[in-house]
Formats: C-alpha cells, structure tokens, sequence
C-alpha cells in the first residue's frame, strides 16, 4: 500500500512554490544597440510591394507556322473516330512550315492560320458527320426465359459497321494565291485510301491549275501516314517589279574639308582645301537604266501584273553631258565640280570672296581661280587655268597653267614662289623667285630671281629693275636697270631660264634627301626608321628619272636655240653695278647709262646706243 502524501509536499508542489529560471541575458555590446520592447528575434514583415516578385514562368515560344488546336477540337474527335477504325494514326499536325526559304514570313503565317482553321473546322465537321451516320432507337427487347421466371430487358445489340467512304482531299489557297496546300483524311470503313485521283480533283475542284508540284503529289499516296498534314502540292509565281534606274555617284555632293597628316602626325592647315578637280571627258555620275518586270502568275492560273522600272534622271547641270550611251555624266571641260542642289555643274572659274588664309585653306583648282583678297603668307594657289589675284601676294606659292594677274603685286620676304606656264603681270615684285614660260610684265622688280624663257619688259610705272637676278630667253627691257647706290644687278640672256632652273632645282634635292637618308640611316633600328627610308628611296628615284627628263628635253631644245639670235637688254638708265652676261661673255656698267642696248657682238657684250 502507497505511503500517503503528506501535507508539505503537497503545499511545495504547488505553482507558489516553482522557482522560476532567469534566461541568461546577452553581454552588453556597445556597438550593438538594445533591441526594442516586443521585437525580439521576432521576424520583421515585409509590405506586400517590398516583398521580392516571384519570377513569372517564361511563357513558351509560339510557333508562327504551327496551327494549335485544343483537344477537343472537332478534327481531334475526327482523328479518334478513325484510328477507332481503322488503327494507329499520327496526331494531326497542321503547319506551314517547310525548307527554306518559307512559303511565308511569320507575320503572314498567322493571318493564313486564322483561315485554315475556318477552313479545317468545317471540312473535319463535315468528314466526321458522314463518317458517323445517326444510330436509330432499337425496339422494345420480349420477354426473356430464365430458371427464375419470366424477366424483360433490351437485348445486347452490335454497333452498324462504319460505312464505306474513300479518303477525302481538302485543299486550302492561300490568300496571295501564290501557295496551295493539301490536308487528307483517311478512308472509313472499306474505302480507297488517298490517291493521284482524288488529289487531282479536288485541285481541281478548288482552281488550282498552276504551279502543280506533281512530284509531291504523286509521293502522298505513297507517304506511311500522309493523313492530317499539311502538304504543299502547287506554288505560283511571285510578280517580280522593274528596278528603277540609279545615279551612281563617283564624286560626293557635299565636299568634306579633310586635314592631310604626314608620318611625324603633324596636321598642316593650309593644305585644307574644299574644291573637287574635273578633268574633261571624265565620268562624274554612271546612270544604271531601269529593267521590265516580270508578271506573276496565280496558282488559280491568273496573270499577276506588275511594274516597270522608272528610268533614273541624270543630274544634268552646267559644262555637263550624257555620254553616247546615256550611261555616265561626263564633263565636257575642267573645272571644279559642285553639287548645286539638283544637279553636277562644272565650273571653270572658281571666286574666293576673301582672302586665301585658314578660312579658305590652299586652293588647288582646275579651272581658272579669281581671289579677291590677298593671298597669305604659308598658302598655296594652284589652278590649270588662270589666276587673278585682287590683293597682295605674300609668303606664299602660287602657280598658274595659264596668265597670272597680280593686281597689286608680291611682298616674298625671300620666301614666295610665283609660277606661270604663260604670262605674268604683276604690279610689283619684291624678294621673291618668279617663274614665266612666256613674257613677264610689271611696274617693279625689286631683288628677285626671276626666270622668264620669252622676255621681261618692265616698262610702264617706274620700270625699273633693283638688284636681284633676271634670266630672260630673248630679250629685258626695262626704264631703269640697278640704283644710284651701285646694288648689283644681274641681267642674264639666252637660253632656256626656266627649264635649267627646274633641273638644278632636281639636283639640289637629289643630293638633299640623300644626305637625310645617310642621316637616317645611323639612326637605331625602328619599324618608323624603315618606312622613312623606304619613301626617301622612293623620292628619290623619282627625282632621278624627273631629272633624265628634263636633261632629254633640255638637249633637244638646245639644239633648237642655235639659229636664234642673242638676246638683248634694253634699257633708258642703267646705274654702275649692273652685271649683263649672255653666253660665256659678261660686261659690267662702271658707269651711268643711258638709252643703250647690250647684245652679242662677235663673242663679246657690247652697248649699242
């Protein structure tokens, strides 16, 4: 028997006598901040639009040529009703995908899946009415005898059998009528499969007369499971539209001013230039002509029309002309080549309102060049026609393949090149080299190496030549030779000036760049140390044969000059200082000199007055 429980357990048992344990408390952090009442280790809840979004399951690509249908689409309850029948057949399987290139692009192939599915729905409804004829109510069943009695009930009936129908074609013309595609539908009951016949005539049926793929139609029949597929069965052919005629442009309409870099990178800002050089007889544009379309043709056997192409119009301006043939725009002059907005026109003259300085850059033109302002210094005018310069000529170069006009003439600082293959007229020259495959006329020449292979004749204004050397083929004839203060001024006559300079020019470059090449060549090794010297070989072969050149045609002319009569300076005053050399011979003024000519007399310069 249990020991009874005695009064003091009971009362040290209860609830007022359980000691309650303290939970250890954290160590104080100070860096760590007392967590406020209530939220403990509690977890924080997040707003609805904080919590992060739960992805969103990619949806499957959708195929543009596959025609989805549910399952309990009428052409799945057709599909069921004659494998029933006649056995396994693959799902239908509707899509107008096919080798490349595709029958459509997909944008297409979704507006034609709209009408198939129009289309399938009402000839599989219509296939699946025949092939399931309506059951008719059976009669009441009598009575039946059995061990229990006397019982009723209908009798177990056989389903009829599947009536007899040969496979059917449906055959669906795209909306272009350029395509034709053919569904079959398996035969019921004893019933001829899909054949060349009954494809044939429901092509038929349906106007396809054109384009028919027989090949294809004759390999259905013999296709393993060619029922619920899609089979394209007859293409037409697409109207191809006539190209329009072109302008094909060899020069661009709108000039770009490009900076020209050499090999040290360094950009030089006068060589900017905005002018497009012509050359007569050369093609500007070429003019591609149009081609005829071709008419397309329907699967439904109907003419597609279509377009020729337009021909191209020339942009025909000023100095321009077709070609024979009418495929280039040729130029029928030099000149420099513009795009006016509508057309090319060549220009033979090209007006610079201002100066030639960095808002204009160097010239290099075709045609004639007529500059307003002045031509500054660093600048270079270059024209195959005539110049004309309104203003001053400063340290700079300016060659003209005709006349040169210098209305105020050339301030050189030893510095400019003036350069005419005909004549030259200048107001005044000064410290400058000119150069006149022809005559020179001006006011002025003041300590210039001038070269003229015809003659020098500076005899209006104050007519006078002041130091400085004049090297003219026929003849100089001036007011005033040397000055009072005995400056020393050569006159040199005969020969050919200008050629001769041109081929001591060669020469003193020859030897200059061979003596940079040697300089180059005790340079360390470097991929820029071989380029350079490559181009300096380059130069300098080319100078060589520039120089045999001019060496040929200066013998040849020589030997043409030996008949000419001695050149002759004339002249009202010629100061003491003056220096006349013709040939070998010289003769120098001691004293003032007035209206006289110096020519070649016996072998020596004497004065005739």
């Amino acid at each position: 028997m249990a020991a009874p429980i005695s009064f003091l357990s009971k009362l040290f048992g209860s609830k007022l006598f359980k000691i309650r344990r303290r939970k250890k408390s954290p160590e104080k952090n100070p860096s760590n901040p007392r967590p406020r009442p209530g939220h403990g280790d509690r977890p924080l809840k997040l707003a609805e639009e904080q919590r992060p979004a739960k992805e969103a399951p990619k949806p499957e690509p959708v195929d543009p040529y596959l025609l989805s249908l549910p399952v309990d689409h009428v052409i799945f309850e057709l599909w069921r009703v004659c494998r029933d029948q006649g056995g396994w057949l693959p799902r239908p399987e509707l899509s107008f995908k096919t080798a490349e290139p595709q029958v459509f692009d997909p944008k297409t192939s979704m507006t034609e899946l709209t009408k198939l599915l129009m289309a399938v729905s009402s000839s599989a409804a219509s296939r699946l009415s025949a092939m399931t004829p309506p059951v008719l109510s059976a009669p009441a069943a009598p009575m039946a005898d059995t061990e229990q009695g006397m019982t009723e009930g209908p009798q177990d009936q056989e389903p009829p059998p599947p009536p007899d129908i040969d496979a059917q074609a449906m055959v669906f013309v795209a909306g272009d009528k350029l395509s034709a595609w053919l569904l079959a539908y398996p035969p019921s009951g004893n019933g001829e499969g899909v054949t060349k016949g009954i494809i044939m005539n429901a092509l038929g049926a349906a106007g396809v007369a054109f384009g028919v793929d027989m090949e294809v139609v004759e390999g259905i029949p013999a296709m393993e499971a060619p029922y619920f597929r899609m089979h394209l069965v007859a293409r037409g052919k697409a109207a191809v539209p006539g190209k329009d005629g072109a302008v094909i442009d060899l020069y661009p309409r709108e000039t770009r001013k490009e900076l020209p870099v050499d090999d040290m990178n360094r950009v030089d800002f006068t060589a900017m230039g905005t002018t497009q050089n012509v050359e007569k007889g050369a093609a500007i544009c070429h003019i591609s002509p149009p081609t005829p379309g071709v008419a397309g043709r329907t699967v439904t056997d109907k003419e597609l029309p279509t377009r020729d192409g337009i021909p191209a119009v020339a942009p025909m301006g000023r100095n321009t002309a077709l070609n024979e043939d009418g495929t280039s725009l040729i130029a029928t002059r030099d000149g420099g080549l513009e795009f006016s907005g509508r057309a090319f026109q060549v220009n033979p003259l090209l007006e610079i309102a201002g100066n030639v300085d960095y808002s204009s850059g160097s010239v290099n033109f075709l045609g004639d060049v007529h500059i307003a302002g002045d031509v500054c210094s660093g600048f270079t005018v270059r024209a195959m026609g005539n110049v004309k310069v309104d203003g001053v000529v400063e340290s700079s170069t300016i060659e003209a393949g005709g006349d040169l006009i210098l209305a105020k003439g050339v301030q050189g600082n030893n510095q400019a090149v003036i350069r005419a293959h005909r004549d030259i007229f200048a107001k005044y020259l000064e410290n400058c080299i000119v150069h006149a495959k022809e005559n020179l006329h001006s006011e002025c020449i003041i300590s210039c190496e001038v070269y003229s292979d015809a003659g020098v004749y500076v005899q209006s204004g104050r007519g006078a030549i002041i130091g400085g050397r004049v090297w003219a083929g026929r003849e100089v004839d001036a007011n005033i030779v040397g000055s009072k203060t005995e400056v020393r001024t050569t006159v040199v006559l005969g020969g050919l000036p200008c050629e001769s300079y041109e081929k001591d020019l060669l020469t003193q470059e020859i030897e200059e760049m061979e003596k940079r090449l040697e300089e180059t060549e005790r340079q360390p090794s470097s991929p820029t140390k071989l380029s350079r010297m490559s181009k300096m070989r380059m130069q300098i072969s080319v100078n060589r044969l520039k120089l045999n050149q001019h060496q040929k045609s200066l013998d040849e002319l020589q030997d043409g000059l030996e008949h000419r009569p001695a050149g002759r300076l004339t002249f009202r005053v010629a100061h003491p200082g003056t220096l006349v050399e013709i040939g070998s011979s010289q003769l120098k003024l001691e004293n003032e000199t007035r209206h006289s000519i110096a020519t070649l007399i016996d072998g020596e310069v004497k004065l005739i007055t």
